[in-house]
């Protein structure tokens, strides 16, 4: 871990503002140092990942950011003390401290250990292959994505494994599916690169799909990439993105989050795809255009937080300390603590369904769910989120955030520099910068709240990817030197 004067510096100020700030906001002193241990360690993992140039880096600020950063600087503004509204705040805090000095430790370890390059997929990618890659992802994520929600259009229930578990693995990448054409059109030099009528209806069709899905993600996660494909080119600099980036937080809070937390329950889960799309236009129209329903479902679907304000609810995901502390206070209260059964649980959803018949469908969050209470009995789907140092805490206490925290993330970082490398920024459209957004596309939500099984079980990404660049190597072979689409991209080259 390289880290100068300077950047050591300015950590150890931001550590000594956020201890300074959360004392003189009435936080318990220990609580307060523990948080600020934990975002020194959180803050110096970055710098071990190789900074936010390099994906590993990017993901621990995730981490942190979405953890600590976030939340507490919220907490010192509002002049409210950060352990006000834990249930178990010395617990929870010296938890954190203990998780991120394992990130730090994890990642610091992998990083000095000599990797293999021949399964390698971060190799340079012509200009033709990222096109044929472009069109390939764009074709089997959207076929996956809606070909594994037939069964439960069809009144079979939600099915895993067999043809339904491979298409659900393609219909993940969905979101990520405007990045590929937006580099090639970076590459060959476009003056409309981002405003291309090919980029602009792709990002219109997918945030259509992601209303469509219910998901807050899904209905966010392209308009965020979009703009940060922009953000890589342009710079932190330009206000253009910046106004994006308003505009679209501004989108979420009033509109995306009141609607995806009302639609779910109104039905859009459910039933077949023309009942769906009744139900999410229906409802998305009304939430858009009529303020007084939009006041209403608001007022209905805020819950208090670790903010315990209404106006802050839609950023609850930021201040994921709350979440965790929910878990860590109910399995200290309760000594509910669970050993391998929520670590093995991730082997299982990785087994295929025809060596494990009876595998489980979902990841733990359902189950630790049920400690907490806040899942009803008969609940078996609703999935909660409460990250990776939760999760060892539940399953071994202190014991297992100490050892387990820093063994997970080192093997699991070591596993993606097995299949994709250094993925980093480099300042140009190329297939590391390809995989570097790649990367925080498919983690930077699951690192943060998914439980160590659903990681465990994300493990699975090289295959499919894998899949994806033969596909496209095959089509480099039957795709035309000139094809209508080549010359519509090619034709605009400076």
């Amino acid at each position: 871990m390289l880290v100068t004067r300077q950047q050591l510096l300015l950590v150890l100020l931001i550590t000594a503002f956020y201890l300074v700030g959360q004392l003189l906001a009435g936080t318990e002193v220990t609580v307060a140092a523990l948080f600020a241990l934990a975002i020194l360690f959180g803050i110096l993992s970055i710098f071990a990942g190789g900074g936010l140039r390099s994906a590993f880096g990017f993901l621990n600020a995730m981490l942190i950011g979405k953890f600590l950063l976030i939340a507490v600087a919220i907490k010192v503004m509002l002049l409210e003390p950060a352990d006000g509204t834990l249930s178990a705040p010395r617990t929870t805090a010296m938890v954190m401290a203990i998780g991120f000095g394992g990130l730090l430790i994890g990642t610091t370890m992998q990083s000095h250990l000599s990797c293999p390059q021949s399964l390698s997929m971060n190799r340079p990618f012509s200009d033709r292959m990222l096109l044929c890659f472009s069109i390939v992802l764009f074709a089997m994520s959207y076929l996956g994505y809606f070909a594994a929600m037939i069964p439960s259009t069809q009144g079979e229930g939600i099915r895993t494994g067999g043809w339904v578990g491979i298409a659900r693995g393609f219909g993940s990448l969905i979101s990520l599916s405007i990045v590929p054409p937006m580099l090639y059109l970076w590459r060959i030099k476009s003056h409309r690169w981002m405003t291309h009528p090919v980029i602009l209806g792709m990002l219109a069709w997918s945030t259509l799909v992601g209303i469509f899905s219910t998901s807050k993600q899904e209905a966010m996660e392209p308009l965020a990439l979009y703009g940060l494909v922009g953000l890589l080119r342009y710079g932190w600099r330009d206000l253009r993105i910046w106004s994006l980036f308003s505009l679209a937080a501004l989108y979420y809070a009033l509109i995306v989050f009141p609607y995806s937390q009302y639609v779910r329950i109104a039905g859009a889960r459910e039933g077949t795809f023309e009942h769906r799309i009744e139900i999410t236009k229906d409802t998305f129209w009304r939430m858009a255009s009529d303020s007084q329903f939009r006041s209403t479902v608001s007022n209905r679907v805020e819950t208090p937080g670790y903010f315990n304000q209404e106006i802050l609810s839609p950023f609850g995901r930021f201040a994921m300390v709350g979440e965790a502390d929910k878990l860590i206070s109910a399995t200290e209260r309760q000594r509910a603590f669970t050993g391998w059964e929520t670590i093995t649980w991730g082997l299982k959803l990785l087994t295929p369904s025809f060596l494990s018949p009876d595998k489980p469908i979902f990841e733990a969050g359902n189950y630790l769910g049920h400690i907490t209470g806040e899942i009803g009995r008969t609940d078996s789907y609703t999935q909660l989120s409460y990250g990776a140092m939760a999760n060892f805490y539940n399953a071994f206490s202190f014991m297992g955030v100490l050892v387990g925290t820093p063994l997970f993330f080192g093997a699991f970082y070591y596993w993606i520099r097995i299949f994709l490398g250094e993925a980093k920024w480099d300042g140009m459209p190329t297939t590391s910068t390809l995989w570097f957004i790649w990367l925080i596309s498919l983690f930077q939500h699951s690192i943060v709240e998914l439980t160590v099984s659903g990681l465990i079980a994300s493990l699975s990404f090289p295959f499919v990817l894998a899949i994806l660049c033969v596909a496209a190597k095959w089509l480099c072979l039957f795709l035309p030197q000139k094809t209508k689409l080549y010359e519509d991209f090619v034709g605009e080259q400076v």
